[in-house]
């Protein structure tokens, strides 16, 4: 499934710091062709849009390397589940990490002899990579017929879990973004009054899953649409951070707080310290068929 890309524009506004890993305020834009042969939804689109040109707005300014921040899952092709790394391969070679968007990314639709033709224009802050980032192994898994495999969608209803290994000791940190105005923090789960979840080097976790912890939380993918696009977050680092300040609810959900302040707050860690890793998949939550 091949599909035709190229690149608007990008630019440099502003350096925001001196010190030896840069940050600087990047903007950016980037046009996806999509036809009809395309397997992939608008919505879709619109979203690898978005992360594409923000990819391409940190090579310009730092460089390439071997990084991952987008991964595609089962997508279904002639009734087969496949999975596709053509998204991963090409997120891979921006030599930074966008730490959060200054503005709001804007979409602009248009078609041109047959195609339509999405741009997505983006700004933000981004910071260079100059040292080896911590190798995370972490998958999100979901019940099935022969026990737990890794899963990208969900039915509504359906339990989650996350397996995950570091190969230092540090603190981890796991958010659900649902959308804009909602934002849950899965763990450290929401009985943990320090809001640190602690983790060994090496060691195999299962998070949310009772028979590993008694303490655990389990949590089930829910929607009320026909289908929904969530995003996970996993943020890690070998020192010490405390999750952001959320609200408390029931003991049967975890802690939320607005979209924005959350990305305000991640925003800030990732800027304090460079040993943190931020790595992020999305998840598809289809309504339960009756």
């Amino acid at each position: 499934m091949k599909k035709t890309l190229f690149i608007a524009s990008v630019l440099t506004l502003l350096s925001t710091s001196a010190d030896a890993q840069r940050v600087e305020e990047l903007s950016g834009s980037y046009v996806y062709v999509l036809t009809d042969n395309d397997n992939i939804t608008l919505r879709e689109a619109k979203r690898k849009c978005i992360e594409l040109a923000k990819a391409e707005a940190i090579k310009q300014e730092f460089g390439e390397m071997v990084t991952s921040d987008v991964i595609d899952t089962n997508v279904e092709t002639n009734g087969e589940a496949t999975s596709s790394f053509f998204w991963e391969n090409t997120v891979a070679m921006a030599k930074g990490e966008w730490l959060g968007d200054t503005q709001q990314p804007k979409l602009d639709m248009r078609y041109e002899d047959g195609k339509l033709l999405i741009t997505a224009e983006v700004k933000g802050k981004a910071r260079e990579i100059i040292q080896s980032k911590i190798d995370l192994k972490w998958e999100i898994l979901k019940e099935g017929a022969d026990g737990r495999k890794p899963a990208g969608s969900f039915d509504s209803g359906e339990r989650i879990y996350v397996s995950f290994r570091s190969p230092a000791n540090g603190y981890v940190a796991i958010y659900l973004i649902v959308g804009d105005d909602d934002t849950s923090c899965l763990l450290p789960y929401a009985k943990d009054a320090d809001g640190r979840f602690d983790v060994r080097a090496g060691h195999d976790y299962i998070f949310f899953d009772r028979e590993q912890d008694p303490q655990a939380q389990h949590y089930r993918m829910k929607t009320r649409r026909e289908q929904e696009d969530n995003q996970l977050v996993i943020i890690f680092s070998p020192n010490p951070f405390t999750k952001c300040n959320d609200v408390s609810l029931d003991k049967l959900h975890p802690n939320t707080l607005n979209t924005h302040d959350f990305q305000k707050w991640l925003l800030g860690c990732q800027r304090l310290d460079r040993d943190m890793v931020v790595s992020k998949r999305w998840i598809k939550i289809n309504q339960k068929k009756q």
